[in-house]
């Protein structure tokens, strides 16, 4: 489709399936050398072929790296298999849940667990990519994946919500920390995506059809349509943006 990634190394957590995946894929099919995949199972909730097997049918490199986002050391070791490339130029820090009750009265040990995969994955996720790019003198990109949800809330979301508001402001403490080293720290916010992670989260997939016709464009938004703005921030096309969280919710935000 384009060479925006040309020659670069990405790592993208929780890309066996959804939009994860739908970035791994993009990244290949803009001109990426290589992408790590990374999840806790390999197999795809939509069924079909591993996101590796599609990547590697563009003629791209791909490997599957197992990791837990929540345990540092997991992400440490994933973020140590891209320096078999050269080192990582962008890392997709996508790797988070929802909750099937998540409103005002959230158990706690769901809460604990959200937050762990959401924030603090995230968190470990962009600290390895920091630390190899700044070894390597590398001037990369670090994507965090956001939310709509975290820039305005909702009652049945109160968790999630409360994890993607941190989301967004972490990319911008990031971005100040480590544009010295030349690193983009950014957030894409997607609004209301249609991917197999909405269709079964009860309240959020009812919810969804409102969402279509309140939104300007009127339709969902589909996977491809986040990897296509990973890629962009990714890519040197991007590089005076830094600590920005890009909405691509169809314009929903803009009138709710």
């Amino acid at each position: 489709m384009s060479n925006l990634l040309s020659n670069k190394i990405v790592i993208v957590t929780g890309a066996a399936s959804g939009i994860g995946r739908a970035i791994a894929i993009s990244a290949a099919k803009h001109g990426a050398r290589a992408v790590i995949v990374s999840d806790i199972t390999e197999e795809p909730r939509e069924g079909g072929a591993p996101t590796t097997a599609e990547i590697a049918e563009l003629g791209v490199i791909a490997r599957f790296v197992k990791a837990d986002v929540s345990k540092r050391a997991e992400v440490d070791a994933l973020v140590a298999a891209a320096a078999e490339f050269g080192g990582v130029d962008v890392m997709v820090a996508n790797a988070g849940i929802t909750l099937r009750a998540d409103g005002a009265d959230v158990d706690e040990e769901q809460y604990r667990r959200l937050m762990a995969i959401n924030l603090d994955g995230t968190l470990f996720s962009a600290q390895a990519a920091a630390k190899q790019m700044q070894a390597g003198k590398k001037q990369g990109s670090i994507v965090l994946m956001a939310s709509m949800g975290g820039i305005a809330g909702a009652g049945m979301t109160v968790a999630y919500s409360t994890s993607k508001g941190g989301v967004v402001l972490m990319a911008k403490a990031l971005a100040d920390a480590l544009g010295p080293d030349g690193i983009r720290v950014n957030a894409v916010a997607p609004g209301t995506i249609d991917t197999h992670l909405l269709r079964n989260s009860p309240g959020i997939a009812e919810a969804a059809e409102g969402f279509r016709q309140r939104t300007p464009l009127r339709r969902l938004g589909k996977p491809s349509e986040i990897g296509d703005a990973v890629v962009w921030l990714g890519s040197d096309m991007s590089s005076y943006v830094t600590g920005i969280a890009l909405l691509v919710d169809g314009g929903l935000l803009s009138v709710i």
